[in-house]
């Protein structure tokens, strides 16, 4: 990579890949965005239909573009594994939106100690976002890894990157902000970005655990 595009920092970097790949693959990836978003409503469909995008996200990562065909292959072959990061993602998404409103309601009117819980709170939140955001594309990338190293090694890159990947959440939130206030993007290109982001994003921090193929001109991944 050169030393240029080095400097430009690891989520501007991978927010630029992402939103070229989207662009490029417009078409089949708002396709496949409408799709994905009627697998999770669901409910039943929606792990596997997730993962299914990563998997699409990754090909149009390394050039290889978005195919509605490797979509469905990926959520049959995905369909039980992805459940079992889906049911990880419900309980601590739950859990931690629960705590959240509970602790607010107990602490609401203590003055400072409601404003410094409910920050420490939201924070803890977006580090589980964070935390997804590394678990999909690596369930996917390695199909052989087991949920329980794909927990440990996204737990890894989330907490050895604080600040970067808090960047990367925050563009997330953004995206889904801007999501609320223009709802066409929800359905043809919300999904699809962030999945590119977080693949690319995984890939420079932590180019082995993304297993990308080498591009033309580089040489294979050091172990």
């Amino acid at each position: 990579m050169p030393a240029r595009a080095r400097r430009a920092g690891p989520v501007r970097l991978a927010f630029t890949h992402a939103v070229q790949d989207w662009w490029y693959g417009l078409i089949p990836f708002a396709v496949l965005n409408l799709v994905w978003l009627g697998c999770v409503a669901t409910v039943v469909a929606g792990p596997p239909a997730t993962a299914a995008l990563f998997v699409v996200a990754r090909d149009a990562a390394i050039g290889q573009g978005a195919e509605p065909s490797t979509f469905f292959y990926a959520l049959r072959r995905y369909f039980w594994r992805s459940w079992g990061l889906g049911l990880v993602s419900a309980a601590g998404t739950f859990l931690f939106v629960f705590d959240l409103y509970y602790y607010a309601d107990r602490l609401a009117g203590t003055g400072i100690a409601f404003n410094v819980g409910v920050f420490f709170l939201v924070y803890v939140l977006l580090v589980w976002l964070e935390f997804l955001l590394m678990a999909w594309p690596l369930l996917v990338n390695h199909p052989a890894m087991g949920l329980r190293h794909v927990l440990r090694n996204a737990a890894i890159v989330t907490l050895r990157t604080p600040g970067a990947n808090f960047g990367l959440a925050a563009i997330v939130v953004l995206l889904t902000l801007f999501s609320i206030w223009f709802s066409p993007f929800v359905g043809l290109g919300l999904g699809a970005l962030v999945a590119l982001l977080a693949q690319h994003y995984l890939h420079i921090q932590a180019p082995v655990l993304a297993n990308f193929p080498p591009r033309p001109g580089e040489g294979p991944l050091d172990e």
